[in-house]
């Protein structure tokens, strides 16, 4: 919870210019009425725009934080205990939330209702929809923070005197409002408008104005906002399950439904390559599940070690690694996640090999290699292969998986669905993964096949079994949540999957001079200067989350909040 939140912003005309055509963008440099009265679509653009184009969240918050949280990745030459802690430049999609997503969102409503009254009908579905982004940032931003101010925020521009002192919405009254807000869109959209409504083509940069699709998107996000009721309010989560399941329109069920934005050429550089700066690697224990069970996407999310047979051969038999070690064929390797992992080399050498980086010479020539593979960092930084970044938002796999989850626990469905479901959402996420790598146009890419696909889901560990069906889907959602990572965290979260005494998949146990450290579960939150003049609301938000049970201090990221429970 950061001291203030900014009130002002502007429209970035150079956002726009990222999803806008050329055409529209010409009239906004030609026409003065609409720099200065901006059509309400024309600011669309840079609302949505903002969810995706803040690098800085990417960095600090996923790619120094949450990716080692989960334990997806892990640093390529071991970790260190600063992989389970934050940085100080954690906590960016509060700055996004309130200078960047909510306040341009709020400002296309407040622009519709300066229209004239006639023209106010061809914006009923814009108005509409607005709320399910919108609703959808809150939900992120509080998902970390617990308490956040939202009904009153972002009135400032609009008020007189401004109202600079919003008060915070508890985490539970939130999820209240947001729900009723996300039903109240999708209504709206379902009523056929009175008039022909604005063209968004170009502006609405997920759906271009298909109300449908938003309708599914705003169904899926309701359904995956209770799924974190879970543990909290489980009738909620019976109900919402019931009612989203069995709309008519539905959910989102193909991947042309999927939330998500493929961003344009130049929409990601160097800065979004997580490897870009210090070596990083995937989890070995992920690694090695993905190599043995036949995984696809391990050759989109990794590279492959740099040891082949022969270069493992060359150095072994110059004495670079350990005749203990037998070359076992594994081409893609990860990194221990447990920082004493390193210390425990001496009574196993083929352990050592991991947290070293290996000098041997191929002919006359030196060459230095480490078994552990590197992410692909051309799916995270398209640009030097001019390719296309997609970023999920809720895409039709997980909406699958979700579902095969309620089904597998009996709230809505049953335990054959569970496993039709399941087997679908693997489809899918197979699919999904190979058109995004594609579009990436990543280094080595190789299309999917259909022999790969059904290979895979007869490997065990990936076989359906009912015994272990409940920790099969919630592993393989976590591997789909590769791209999306806030997600792979939230769900271990919420249902403690994958885990260290897991039969699928294990996780382990993070040790730092043999103690263990426990798993960050919130960011920080920030107490406000004395000078701060909503530091009234501000401290009394903080006070009530100190009264829930686990949520620790402030500063405590391994506390809990709200719906995080104990």
């Amino acid at each position: 919870m950061k001291n203030k939140i900014t009130i002002y912003g502007s429209i970035l005309l150079l956002a726009i210019t990222a999803s806008c055509s050329k055409d529209k963008f010409k009239e906004l440099n030609t026409d003065p009425e609409a720099i200065l009265n901006p059509l309400p679509e024309h600011e669309l653009a840079s609302g949505l725009l903002a969810i995706h184009n803040r690098r800085s969240e990417r960095s600090n918050d996923l790619y120094l934080g949450i990716y080692y949280w989960s334990q997806t990745f892990s640093l390529g030459s071991g970790n260190t205990a600063e992989s389970y802690q934050a940085t100080s430049g954690i906590g960016e999609r509060w700055n996004m939330f309130y200078d960047g997503v909510g306040n341009r969102l709020v400002d296309v409503k407040e622009l519709i209702k300066k229209l004239p009254e006639d023209k106010q009908a061809a914006y009923v579905q814009l108005n509409a929809l607005i709320d399910i982004p919108l609703a959808y940032f809150a939900w992120y931003t509080a998902d970390v923070y617990g308490s956040i101010a939202y009904t009153e925020a972002f009135r400032a521009r609009y008020t007189f005197p401004p109202a600079l002192t919003p008060r915070y919405e508890t985490q539970e009254a939130l999820y209240e409002l947001l729900d009723q807000q996300l039903k109240t869109a999708v209504n709206t959209l379902k009523t056929p408008p009175s008039v022909k409504q604005v063209n968004l083509e170009g502006f609405d940069i997920y759906y271009d104005g298909d109300a449908q699709r938003w309708i599914k998107a705003a169904n899926s996000l309701r359904l995956k906002m209770a799924m974190r009721l879970m543990k909290r309010n489980p009738e909620k989560l019976r109900a919402v399950a019931t009612e989203v399941l069995g709309d008519e329109v539905g959910v989102i069920e193909n991947d042309r439904e999927s939330w998500k934005f493929i961003g344009r050429l130049g929409f990601t550089n160097a800065e979004d390559n997580p490897a870009g700066r210090r070596p990083v690697s995937g989890a070995k224990n992920l690694v090695d599940f993905m190599w043995n069970t036949g995984d696809p996407r391990l050759r989109i999310y990794f590279e492959p070690s740099h040891f082949t047979k022969e270069r493992f051969e060359q150095a072994q038999v110059q004495g670079k690694i350990p005749k203990s070690f037998v070359w076992d064929g594994q081409l893609y390797r990860g990194q221990y996640i447990s920082p004493d992992e390193a210390l425990n080399t001496a009574e196993d050498e083929k352990k050592a090999a991991y947290f070293t980086a290996i000098k041997y010479k191929d002919g006359d020539v030196e060459v230095t290699g480490n078994l552990p593979s590197s992410i692909r960092g051309s799916f995270f930084n398209c640009a030097p292969n001019q390719g296309l970044m997609t970023f999920p938002v809720i895409s039709c796999s997980d909406m699958l998986f979700m579902r095969a989850e309620l089904a597998q626990r009996n709230i809505y469905g049953n335990s054959a669905a569970a496993e039709e479901l399941y087997y679908r959402g693997i489809d899918s996420a197979l699919a999904e993964t190979d058109r995004a790598a594609g579009r990436a146009k990543i280094n080595d890419y190789q299309p999917l096949t259909a022999e790969e696909v059904i290979a895979y889901k007869a490997k065990s560990g990936i076989r359906y079994r009912e015994e272990n069906a409940l920790e099969q889907i919630c592993v393989q959602q976590y591997i789909n949540y590769f791209k999306n990572n806030n997600e792979a965290w939230a769900l271990i979260k919420r249902t403690g999957y994958p885990a260290v005494d897991g039969k699928i998949l294990k996780t382990e146990r993070f040790m730092n001079g043999g103690s263990e450290m426990a798993m960050p579960r919130r960011f920080p939150i920030k107490l406000p200067l004395v000078t701060d003049l909503n530091a009234k609301n501000i401290n009394a938000a903080i006070a009530d989350m100190e009264k829930i049970a686990g949520f620790g201090t402030v500063n405590d990221i391994t506390g809990r909040v709200w719906l995080d429970r104990l």
